[in-house]
């Protein structure tokens, strides 16, 4: 067993590096410490992702599952699951520290709406 000290290890490493905290049933547990917005917009194809805590700071994301965005804003203490297959722009302006886990594939774009690239 292994036990982390997660806002140590985010300390002692630069804003919004992505760290790889723990493994759990295969697949990694990550921390991570952001100030700003994604430029890209990530989806999941095959898994749910796990925002398992914001340990500090305000988290936002964007989701584009209906006709227009849907804007969520989870302060400090809050835990949430993006549904698989859903485009998500993460954005913490103010900055946050999250731990989160994404067990399958990540895909990224660019695009103003990813959902439409292949139209």
């Amino acid at each position: 067993m292994k036990i982390t000290p997660v806002l140590s290890e985010l300390a002692a490493h630069p804003a919004g590096s992505f760290l790889n905290i723990t493994e759990f049933n295969g697949a990694a547990l990550g921390a991570c410490d952001i100030t700003g917005t994604s430029p890209v917009w990530e989806m999941h194809p095959d898994t749910d992702e796990l925002f398992y805590n914001i340990i500090e700071g305000q988290f936002e994301v964007t989701l584009l599952s209906g006709d227009e965005p849907e804007h969520f804003v989870a302060p400090e203490g809050s835990t949430f699951a993006i549904p698989k297959g859903i485009w998500h722009r993460p954005a913490a302006p103010n900055g946050a520290k999250f731990i989160y886990l994404t067990p399958g594939t990540t895909l990224h774009s660019e695009a103003d709406d990813p959902r439409k690239e292949n139209d």
